[in-house]
């Protein structure tokens, strides 16, 4: 089994069980928060029971990130129960903080897996494409769109795309617009074909095609010069694509990023400060890769460079995430043929270009999310457990000493979902498959 796997991650804090005793927790959060207005909410105890009044954050739209957690796993208490109160209306209690736990969420109106889900500037997260009917990559995509709204806790349909795909890369642009590049078209055909959601006029119009090829479950990400990189993926699900371009909004073009040293198939990408774009794992016909490599975009002439120091482990359909000190916390893969599926963690140092083995997670998983929240903690919800066994409905925290604990599982089992941190304090997970069928539902967490 080939994984599918777009995910673009947001900074966080995670304290290495190596070296817990040698960060202030507080000092990196706060730095973190001045850093990215509007990723932490207000502040207000976060009445956890760890009583350390530490608050919880994050953004998660297409501009380089990832998805925020919560501090106390989110079940309400100090037992492990999963005191899920089945809230309806997004909002707050009277007098205070929702508790925190799983909450219910309204249902799209069209079944989604493969989709991508981008918060916009004013806070709704716009749903695009997916595939609709089937679990194999390509099967039924959709050109439907939909917008999520929390504080009414409902749907509404947007305009239809002018391609339907799945599999695609989403990004939300300085302009508060969204990119949508490639993935695979009607006909299970990779597509070189883009198009940009225009916020204002709520309607997609067609972008020039990326010029290096048709491809599905690549990566795209946003620089600090405000245009889109986008790497590698594959014509099909047995290649990977070296190639690289990147897309410049405000004449809509794009110019020859060059070639990585490795083709790479459900690759991430990782931005990290000053510019430098990190290419983590992915596939090709040789498995998955324990390489990386780096593009800086201040010197594009240079093109990638390959690092020297592997991973110990082949990484595909894993997650990237961010570190606020600077750090890139690496979680799960598919390895191998049949297929082994990894509950290990790297750490890369980029002041070293090092990689440094962090304690594994408590259940394997792959194409699963990673929500990270600036206090320190790591979400990690849904996920395979083999390439043969249904999605697992599981979800831990990696605390911040260093070690993983579950929490109350999710309403449903999910696979290929989006996890979105929401401005009202919350995380919204998406669709996906439950290994049965696509689904339409959606639920909160709230850390």
């Amino acid at each position: 089994m080939k994984a599918l796997l777009r995910l673009t991650s947001l900074g966080m804090l995670v304290l290495g069980v190596h070296v817990a005793a040698c960060l202030d927790v507080d000092d990196a959060v706060d730095r973190f928060c001045r850093g990215r207005p509007g990723a932490c909410p207000v502040e207000a105890p976060d009445g956890g029971p760890d009583g350390n009044g530490i608050l919880d954050g994050g953004d998660a739209g297409g501009v380089p990130g990832g998805e925020d957690g919560g501090l106390d796993g989110g079940d309400g208490g100090l037992d492990g129960e999963s005191d899920r109160d089945g809230g309806a209306d997004a909002g707050l209690p009277d007098g205070g903080r929702e508790p925190p736990g799983w909450k219910s969420v309204t249902s799209m109106q069209t079944r989604r897996t493969g989709h991508t889900a981008t918060e916009l500037q004013d806070g709704r997260v716009l749903v695009v494409g997916g595939s609709s009917t089937g679990n194999n990559p390509g099967d039924s995509p959709t050109n439907t769109t939909e917008l999520y709204t929390a504080s009414a806790n409902s749907w509404h349909p947007g305009p239809n795309l002018g391609t339907a795909r799945v599999g695609h890369t989403a990004t939300l642009l300085e302009n508060g617009n969204v990119l949508v590049v490639g993935g695979r078209g009607p006909a299970g055909e990779a597509l070189s074909s883009a198009e940009i959601y225009n916020v204002d006029a709520n309607q997609w119009t067609p972008a020039t095609p990326i010029p290096l090829g048709a491809r599905a479950n690549h990566a795209a990400i946003l620089l600090p010069s405000r245009k889109v990189l986008v790497a590698g993926g594959g014509n099909s699900e047995l290649d990977g694509l070296d190639t690289a371009a990147i897309y410049d909004p405000n004449d809509d073009s794009w110019t020859n990023a060059g070639n990585m040293k490795v083709e790479r198939n459900v690759l991430t990408l990782t931005l990290l400060d000053g510019g430098v774009v990190l290419a983590i794992g992915g596939f090709n016909r040789y498995g998955a890769e324990t390489t990386a490599e780096v593009y800086d975009a201040k010197q594009p002439d240079a093109g990638w460079r390959l690092l020297g120091e592997r991973m110990e482990d082949g990484r595909n359909g894993h997650a990237s995430t961010l570190l606020p000190l600077g750090g890139i916390l690496v979680t799960g893969s598919l390895e191998g043929s049949p297929g082994t599926v990894l509950k290990t963690v790297e750490l890369f140092d980029p002041s070293s270009d090092s990689w440094t083995p962090q304690a594994d997670m408590r259940e394997a998983r792959f194409l699963h999310t990673a929500t990270a929240l600036p206090s320190g903690e790591v979400l990690i919800a849904g996920g395979y457990s083999s390439p043969y066994a249904k999605p697992r409905a599981s979800a831990e925290i990696l605390r911040r000493d260093g070690g993983w604990e579950l929490i109350a599982p999710m309403a449903s089992a999910r696979v290929s979902h989006t996890a979105t941190w929401l401005e009202s304090g919350s995380v919204l997970m998406i669709g996906g498959s439950d290994g049965g069928v696509v689904l339409n539902t959606a639920e909160r967490y709230v850390p």
